[in-house]
This record gives C-alpha cells, structure tokens and sequence, in this order.
C-alpha cells in the first residue's frame, strides 16, 4: 500500500477507534515510529456515511493516505443494506478495512492467549461468528471479560510492545477466528517505515 507520507487519516466508526489512534500514536512516537494516525470520526459503520466522511477527508487532503476502518459486524448482517452498498462501492473509494467483527473483539486481540481464548468461548457460545452478535448481546460480558468499568470510547488496554506483539501474534494464526484487517495494514506499515 502506498501512503505518500506518514500521517495517515483513518476514517473510523466513532470514540472507542479514536481513543485506540490516540494511545498507539502515544506508543509510536515513544518508539520512534514515524507513522501518526489522524481519526476521523464517521459517527458510525454505515456505509453511507463512512464514504460520505471519505469524500469529505479526501477532497480536503490531496496528499494524506486515508484509510477506512469500520465493524465488520453490520456489513455481515446486512443491517441497512450495508452490505449490498458496500459490494456496489464505486472504484474510487477504497476497500474497507473491517475487524471481524466488533471493535471489542479487536481489543481481544492484545491480550495474551488464554485471556483471548475465553472471550473466543464466550463468543463461540453466542454462536457470534455466524451471525454476528449485536453489542447489547455482549457487552455486559465484555465489561466482565476486561475486568471493570469499560463503555465506549474507553481504552481498557494499554498499548504496548507487549500487547502489539500480541496483536501480531493473534492476526497471523489461522486457529483463531477473530482478525483485524487494520491491524494488518498497521504491521505492515510499521514494519516499511522501520525496516
């Protein structure tokens, strides 16, 4: 993926990715990582108004990359007729990338193995990765899951060595159901401007 330079724009859903883009510039430039992530809230996954934000973004930063990173969940359900839209998105808007399939199992993704397990359980019981579960099926169990308060727009994690190392762990191996295609194109963006 080409970005002509390292502020990159993401249009995401709401508070919680802003929240998550604020503590993993932290990281980065605590690392030295000369990448920086500029949030831009679509106030919402759905697809009008994630490509309504993108046209916006895009006709006011000539030069910026942008990237687009909403749920997976809606778009699996169809909710709104995300889905349809989304497989007749015009060429000149850029594929999505969606975390499979909330933001909440994305945050699952930065714990360590058997912590990541038990919420997978949890899901499997959901029967959540066949018919993705609505966040009121599920976060009373997630509240209980990270262990205390979260609603959204918090960040119950740190971001870390640690828990990005997790995060790449977890993204590459096949026995886990959750992904994260942001997450992806983070490592790989990382790996191009530290290599």
């Amino acid at each position: 993926m080409y970005i002509p330079n390292r502020n990159i724009i993401v249009i995401c859903e709401g508070p919680s990715e802003r929240a998550y883009l604020q503590e993993l510039n932290r990281y980065l430039a605590e690392e030295a990582i000369p990448l920086h992530f500029i949030p831009r809230s679509s106030n919402g996954g759905q697809y009008a108004g994630v490509v309504k934000k993108y046209k916006e973004e895009r006709s006011n930063n000539r030069r910026t990359g942008i990237l687009i990173w909403v749920d997976r969940d809606i778009y699996e359900r169809n909710n709104g007729g995300n889905m349809e839209a989304y497989r007749s998105k015009p060429a000149d808007i850029p594929d999505f990338l969606f975390s499979y399939y909330n933001f909440e199992d994305f945050l699952s993704m930065h714990l360590d193995r058997s912590r990541l397990d038990r919420w997978v359980s949890s899901c499997v019981g959901r029967n959540h990765f066949t018919i993705p579960s609505y966040s009121s099926e599920y976060i009373s169990d997630f509240i209980t899951f990270i262990g205390g308060a979260y609603r959204k727009g918090d960040m119950p994690i740190e971001i870390n060595t640690h828990s990005l190392n997790n995060l790449r762990t977890h993204q590459n191996d096949s026995s886990i159901p959750i992904k994260c295609d942001f997450a992806k194109v983070l490592f790989g963006l990382v790996d191009d401007a530290t290599g």
